[in-house]
């Protein structure tokens, strides 16, 4: 099914309706009766998008929409498709399914994902992958690529999943983080790792190490060459040949937290 914005809407739309699950099983004259809230208004599909049979079991969605929220909201399987910018809470408590954003996305994307990919060609806001606030876990499995800048807290309390950002990171990435991996290759905001438990958060950049962490070794991670392997194939990043068999600095952080979290730096 394909769904194409035609008007934009005067404020936020929540359309946790709109997965494949729910979509793909309906004709488009059903599509287009399916209830979402405009603000405070219950409104029909119909009228914001046109409704069209794409003979594809993949659910297409054309348009700016950075006033849609919660598009894929709790989606478990199929393939979903954004040519365009989406709106907050994209995926949120997802746990299957293949969401691919070929534009940019709000803040609160991915919240409490649990399972499935997400592929984002553009910029991401803030809180990515987070969890929501008074939770204590964030995303806790499944597989987030973002090509380009993220803003602050990306992977707050994050408790498993594989996340890698191609440019810029803002302030607190992976902050009280329980497990899982960050892999980044821009610059970095401060206080990287803050107060994290365990996982990973490796950086192809130089950043500033909190005081909490301390040095413990360099060496060359091994699983990193099928990582990098993985992006070549699957992304534009920008993988350099010398990033294969570079070694990185571990520290291990947060001390307030026993030390069993690691920053792996790429040193050359």
């Amino acid at each position: 099914m394909k769904l194409k914005l035609h008007t934009q809407p005067e404020v936020p739309l929540e359309a946790e309706s709109i997965t494949p699950a729910v979509i793909n099983k309906l004709k488009a004259k059903e599509v287009e009766k399916i209830k979402i809230f405009h603000g405070n208004r219950e409104a029909n599909i119909a009228d914001f998008f046109s409704v069209s049979d794409n003979k594809s079991e993949l659910l297409e969605l054309e348009g700016d929409m950075h006033k849609i929220k919660y598009l894929g909201a709790n989606m478990f399987s199929g393939e979903m498709q954004i040519e365009g910018d989406a709106g907050a809470h994209l995926g949120s408590a997802m746990s299957g399914g293949f969401i691919k954003v070929n534009g940019n996305t709000a803040d609160w994307i991915a919240p409490e994902m649990s399972g499935g990919r997400m592929h984002i060609t553009g910029n991401g806001g803030h809180c990515i992958a987070c969890a929501y606030r008074g939770a204590s876990k964030g995303v806790t499995g499944g597989e987030i690529i973002i090509e380009g800048n993220v803003k602050n807290e990306l992977g707050h309390a994050m408790a498993g999943a594989t996340m890698v950002i191609g440019g810029k990171c803002g302030d607190f990435t992976g902050v009280n983080m329980i497990s899982g991996t960050i892999l980044t290759f821009g610059e970095m905001g401060i206080r990287t790792g803050a107060g994290m438990k365990r996982g990973s958060i490796i950086c192809m950049n130089n950043l500033e190490i909190l005081p909490t962490f301390s040095y413990d070794c360099t060496y060359t991670p091994i699983y990193l060459k099928l990582l990098f392997k993985y992006l070549i194939e699957n992304t534009k990043i920008k993988i350099e040949d010398k990033f294969f068999n570079g070694s990185f600095h571990r520290w291990s952080g947060d001390a307030i937290e026993m030390n069993r979290g690691e920053l792996l730096v790429y040193s050359a």
